[in-house]
């Protein structure tokens, strides 16, 4: 028998309860959190990690790797999942509108009012002091997409209907705001009825949720931006065609008769 203080030495360390594998690679978890009141959010905590404190630590141990699980890792996942569906909804939107409207140049007419709405959401987070937009302010600033546009084709539909084209370019001005005149009470009754079902949502009236308030706040107000906008820029942008139309046809004219000389 030998005795063992003879044969290994002891040290006395902390080691962990248990040994957890990830892909078959040594994992040790270290759980955190933001602070209460705190400026940043997990992303701009991940990123200056990442930046300024990561790097160092693996010049020192090539071996090590860090990876972020949790809030940091889905959120980052949803902000690409969030581009996708943005972009897959703004092509769905424009196919079915140059379906309707058998055209590749009136869709964009009609979408012009989408940008104008998602400045309206910022507008509106910046005046309630909300620096911070969630993920459901960006949901319901995507589905904001798809409502704003109603009022547009209203106003468009009704100018493509009662203006004439081929009547003298000195009138169109006259026709477009008669035109536009008579569709002011069903955009905004549209816009309204809207409005009033999502505010109490988005202020907590009778209930408050955090999640969902943030989703009706960017809809409404967002809404409300983009229905202003609606009203004078459909028109204008619709008057500007015409002119273009006027002066390609009287273009035509006087091509076909420089041609019959």
């Amino acid at each position: 028998l030998v005795p063992l203080r003879d044969l290994v030495s002891v040290e006395k360390v902390n080691s962990p309860t248990s040994i957890s594998r990830k892909e078959m690679m040594r994992t040790t978890l270290v759980d955190a959190d933001i602070r209460p009141g705190a400026d940043f959010t997990p992303l701009n905590a991940a990123d200056f990690m990442e930046t300024g404190i990561f790097p160092d630590i693996l010049s020192r141990y090539p071996a090590g790797n860090f990876a972020f699980d949790g809030e940091v890792k889905d959120t980052r996942e949803s902000k690409n999942d969030f581009r996708n569906a943005a972009l897959l909804a703004m092509l769905l939107i424009y196919g079915i509108l140059a379906i309707l409207f058998d055209s590749v140049t009136r869709p964009f007419t009609i979408m012009i009012a989408i940008p104008f709405g998602v400045v309206g959401v910022i507008l509106a987070f910046w005046l309630h002091g909300k620096t911070l937009f969630g993920f459901y302010a960006a949901v319901g600033t995507l589905g904001l997409a798809g409502v704003v546009i109603n009022d547009s084709i209203v106003m468009l539909v009704k100018l493509i209907d009662d203006v004439d084209p081929d009547a003298p370019a000195e009138t169109f001005d006259r026709q477009v705001a008669k035109v536009s005149q008579t569709r002011l009470r069903a955009v905004v009754l549209t816009t309204l009825t809207t409005v009033a079902g999502v505010l109490p949502t988005a202020y907590g009236l009778m209930g408050y949720d955090a999640m969902l308030a943030e989703m009706m706040l960017s809809l409404s107000w967002g809404l409300l931006f983009g229905t202003v906008i609606t009203l004078v820029m459909i028109p204008c942008i619709f008057r500007v065609g015409l002119d273009w139309t006027a002066r390609r046809r009287r273009r035509e004219v006087v091509e076909r008769e420089i041609a019959q000389t």
